[in-house]
């Protein structure tokens, strides 16, 4: 996977089930942070607190909108024709044309 910028919105894709689908922020890549490999600091959007974060070995509700997470969970917000790696096809979304009317 490509590496992510500084600025880059992101969907989350994988983690705290109650964060999936949420819009982020790069804030910045980190590479191998505490025992992560290709860790990024991660924002939230909004301003509002992430939904679920781990503190410890235990899920907590969240109390920031700042947080560590690894490249796999994060799917960049990238216009048609962009240079990044990541397509529809890689999402396991099924193509408009492929959807039954």
């Amino acid at each position: 996977m490509a590496d992510l910028k500084p600025g880059t919105l992101c969907v989350i894709v994988a983690g705290c089930p109650e964060n999936i689908g949420m819009i982020v922020e790069v804030v910045a890549h980190l590479r191998n942070f505490e025992g992560r490999d290709d860790a990024y600091e991660i924002k939230t959007i909004t301003g509002r607190n992430f939904r679920q974060i781990w503190v410890g070995n235990n899920l907590k509700a969240g109390t920031s909108t700042y947080a560590i997470t690894y490249r796999y969970k994060l799917r960049p917000l990238v216009e048609d024709g962009s240079s990044d790696e990541t397509k529809v096809e890689e999402l396991d979304m099924p193509r408009p044309e492929n959807i039954p009317a």
